[in-house]
């Protein structure tokens, strides 16, 4: 089923609009006076949110973000893509079954451009064959950029930059984006692609295009970033684990890496949305999707390859001059790749920290433009919630942890950039931690915790920290390491640290979960590639062992719940299908046992539980992007119950001081949205 068209106001001010397929009339804008806010044709939608996604090649949004793409145009967001580079390869747009024509990189790269609008044009409208505006946009430097505005659609933009992705031939041939990334000496151009308002080649450098970058942060305002993986896993490329477009011994394409690099350092210097708001970053994994099993249910699937099928059109679908799309991927061939039945964020368990402060007022902990940031209830049970305070910590990444020390102070945990130079040593990331020196005083500077690897190459691939308290009170801190097993480490009563240590190997996903049980021994999950992976002391205090699970295999990363007669509770989604699925471990230990569940697959990613009153609360993200929730227990069969809202990252579930389950999200326009559950959710 095609998605229906959106309503969006129109504004004043757009470029002429012309039929899909023509190139029409074009005209050159130069930026309007600073005074006017953001611009004109970056209207709001419903609810003020402004999503810029920054990517490097068309086609990177359709396989790696949708369905997020869709559920942003579904809400009427604005919604403005940044495309780094043209994707023009080797310049060759062949039709399966055809000749294959000649090289033609400027050609190539408009045809690719044409398929975008015509994916975009079908999941706003219906239609891929929707009109768009075209223009040549100067930006406050000078430099001329391709805005493509969907026409009847102003808030949907298409921003092309037009850099090469190889330049010169032989020894001397370059990579486009990485080699500009690691090389600040380096300077390349743009292509002049086929059917482009932009007509002249421009000089591009590392710094150049950075600058670049800001001034679009600073034009259209974003309250959320979406880009690319800034740090792909290790791979080990044989037999079974092709290389195809790897970069050598990391599982992605070098350009989404260097795109991801260019966006964080331009995020540096971005000033926010104004008015004192602040923004949300995301990234989203690329070629890691093939690596592990599908995550997406089946319509979801369907979608994606939709967007895709238009995006990779047909030559004879329209009469723009450089082609009609990108001719190999249409007809369903999007199947082929392995991507397009998953979609994996680079922090997929990222989402506000929040439970009971020691006075009972509900706390929330989260990232905010690049530093940790708190609300807190202003009352106890209010449902009401102060202003954001940041907390310092910059250059956070999505997904810190919070957890409240046996005396009520809060400690903070998250994973930062530490550096982010063009060479290998310069580009560092690490754990970092901060504590209240005293219950509900203000809190300590932000102090590091290194990485379980200590070469910075390594250390880069470290996953987000996931944090409990053991029954001595010992401070357990686990992370994802580089050869994707977890590694520990452990703050003791005296206030000292261990160093890190690796626990036994087992490969798992991003998104680890940890419980102490009621004996006080600590647990530690992760998804693997074939069952869930449970590592488990020996006793409270003692060493970890990797324990047989027998489980099914998972698509997403598990959550736990420890419940108070002692058995464990695990929940993820079932590979393929996408159906959650609920697991228990008796107190006494013993074998796994399905829980009864039978709901129906509703999106993707993490799965929230948390213990009531009449059961076990089980929140899920949907295929709209909004949560639905059920109530797992003795009585009548469960079923889903939807609270509206988009999510970004994963929702969570706490309760307040009266006991009444509280669902929390981080919404697209950058604030924390918290709804009271309802009782009847059977």
């Amino acid at each position: 089923m095609r998605p229906q068209p959106t309503r969006r106001t129109l504004v004043a001010g757009l470029a002429a609009l012309t039929a899909a397929g023509c190139s029409g009339a074009t005209r050159t804008v130069s930026p309007p006076s600073a005074r006017r806010g953001a611009v004109a044709a970056a209207e709001d939608g419903r609810n003020g949110s402004r999503v810029m996604q920054i990517l490097a090649h068309p086609d990177d949004d359709l396989y790696f973000m949708n369905p997020e793409v869709q559920q942003t145009i579904g809400a009427n967001d604005q919604l403005v893509s940044v495309y780094l580079n043209c994707g023009e390869t080797g310049g060759v747009n062949k039709v399966p079954g055809q000749p294959r024509p000649k090289p033609n990189l400027a050609m190539y790269a408009g045809a690719r451009r044409q398929g975008l609008r015509q994916a975009y044009a079908l999941m706003a409208t219906g239609d891929p064959h929707a009109g768009w505006g075209m223009q040549a946009l100067a930006l406050p430097d000078g430099t001329l950029v391709e805005v493509n505005t969907l026409a009847g659609h102003p808030g949907i933009q298409l921003v092309f930059l037009g850099v090469h992705q190889h330049s010169g031939s032989g020894r001397g041939r370059k990579r486009g984006l990485p080699d500009l990334w690691a090389d600040p000496t380096m300077v390349t151009s743009t292509l002049v692609s086929t059917g482009s308002p932009v007509r002249l080649s421009q000089k591009v450098t590392r710094s150049k295009l950075i600058d670049v970058l800001v001034q679009l942060l600073d034009r259209y305002r974003p309250t959320l970033v979406r880009t690319l993986d800034p740090d792909p896993d290790m791979q080990v490329h044989d037999a079974r684990h092709r290389r195809h477009h790897d970069q050598a011994g990391y599982s992605d394409h070098p350009d989404h890496t260097a795109a991801a690099l260019f966006t964080y350092a331009a995020l540096a210097r971005y000033k926010g949305p104004g008015d004192g708001r602040l923004h949300a970053v995301t990234a989203y994994r690329g070629y890691y999707n093939e690596r592990w099993p599908d995550n997406l249910p089946a319509q979801l699937i369907r979608d994606k390859a939709e967007a895709l099928n238009a995006y990779g059109g047909a030559p004879d679908s329209c009469t723009f001059p450089g082609g009609c799309g990108d001719y190999d991927v249409g007809r369903n061939r999007s199947y082929r790749t392995g991507w397009l039945q998953r979609t994996s964020l680079r922090y997929p368990t990222a989402a506000p920290q929040v439970r009971q402060a020691a006075d009972g007022r509900l706390t929330a902990f989260a990232v905010l433009a690049g530093q940790a940031v708190r609300w807190q209830e202003t009352g106890r049970g209010s449902g009401t919630w102060t202003s954001p305070e940041l907390l310092g910590g910059d250059g956070l990444l999505p997904g810190l942890s919070a957890t409240l020390t046996e005396d009520g102070r809060w400690q903070l945990f998250a994973e930062r950039i530490a550096a982010l130079g063009p060479k290998a040593p310069d580009n560092r990331r690490e754990i970092i931690m901060t504590e209240q020196s005293v219950q509900g005083g203000p809190f300590r500077a932000w102090t590091s915790l290194g990485t379980p690897d200590r070469t910075p190459d390594h250390g880069r691939r470290v996953g987000g920290p996931v944090v409990t308290r053991g029954a001595d009170g010992t401070t357990w801190l686990f992370a994802r390491n580089w050869a994707k097993s977890v590694s520990a480490r452990q703050l003791r009563g005296d206030g000292t640290w261990d160093d890190w240590t690796d626990l036994a190997a087992a490969e798992v996903q991003e998104g680890l979960t940890a419980v102490t049980d009621g004996k006080g021994c600590v647990h530690v999950f992760g998804s693997g590639h074939n069952t869930v992976h449970h590592w488990q002391q020996e006793y409270p205090g003692g060493k970890f062992f990797l324990r047989r699970t027998g489980l099914p295999s998972p698509a997403d990363p598990p959550t736990a719940l420890a419940r108070p007669d002692g058995s464990l509770l695990l929940a993820f989604r079932e590979a393929k299908s996408a159906r959650p699925l609920v697991h228990r471990l008796p107190a006494g230990g013993g074998a796994w046992r399905g829980e009864r569940v039978g709901l129906v697959a509703r999106g993707y990613g993490a799965l929230a539980l948390h213990p009531t009153d009449d059961g076990v609360l089980l929140a899920a993200r949907n295929n709209d992007g909004t949560t639905s929730l059920a109530t797992l227990g003795a009585g009548p069969a469960p079923r889903w119950q939807t609270i509206g809202g988009a999510v970004v990252g994963a929702a969570t579930l706490a309760s307040d001081s009266a006991g009444h389950p509280v669902l929390a999200r981080l919404a697209p326009n950058a604030t924390l949205t918290t709804a009271r559950v309802p009782r009847n959710r059977r």
